[in-house]
């Protein structure tokens, strides 16, 4: 976990950004759906985003689409989001994914994630799940919902320890406050549901163009 840790960290260094898609409600029943799926990512590719999560999903053809997400873009640093159960931990084991992330800090799933050598990024709300985090060897974590708990949270996490702590901001960012968030405190931010359709809006186009 210690070089996924670090390999993450030096590609959020690169562009603090990572764009989270979550599949459409029967997106396993229309074909179209993984079409336009692809032409998402592809357009996102495009505009030079280099970090993508895709949400989680239980349907049982989920595995296959992110072994093809991977093997279609290999340039793409792909990872999935709200893996907050054992059978979500359990189904991407096999992927080899560089990182994943959670909404919540839950330590059984983190101890059987660092046993597997899979880096599932804890999602950090108060003092006392930070402190286990920190235990457990993480120096990377994600704040969770970073629109709702502020930079004056993240700020008093800081100050707690004296270890360098990637701090990753996600829930609630819009792509207008990216510059303004980094420069308050985050190391890197998550987007999704505030980008609409995970297209790039002019904010975020400037943005990028820094990137």
């Amino acid at each position: 976990m210690e070089v996924k840790q670090n390999n993450l960290i030096k590609s959020l260094k690169i562009q603090p950004l990572i764009v989270v898609i979550r599949l459409e409600y029967n997106f396993f029943n229309i074909s179209k759906k993984r079409d336009d799926l692809f032409l998402r990512i592809e357009k996102l590719s495009n505009y030079g985003i280099k970090n993508i999560e895709i949400g989680w999903d239980s349907n049982p053809g989920w595995l296959s689409l992110i072994l093809e997400i991977k093997k279609n873009f290999k340039t793409i640093n792909i990872g999935v989001a709200s893996i907050s159960s054992k059978q979500s931990l359990d189904s991407i084991l096999s992927l080899d994914l560089n990182y994943s992330m959670s909404p919540i800090f839950n330590k059984g799933i983190h101890l059987k994630a660092i046993k597997h050598n899979q880096l599932v990024i804890p999602g950090i709300s108060n003092i006392e799940n930070f402190k286990e985090a920190i235990k457990l060897g993480y120096k990377i974590v994600k704040i969770y919902p970073a629109s709702k708990l502020g930079i004056k949270f993240t700020n008093e996490l800081k100050d707690f320890t004296k270890k360098d702590i990637f701090f990753i901001g996600a829930g609630g960012i819009k792509s207008k406050n990216l510059n303004k968030l980094l420069k308050s405190g985050y190391n890197a931010l998550v987007i999704g549901r505030e980008l609409r359709n995970q297209i790039p809006d002019k904010d975020l186009e400037i943005w990028l163009k820094d990137y």
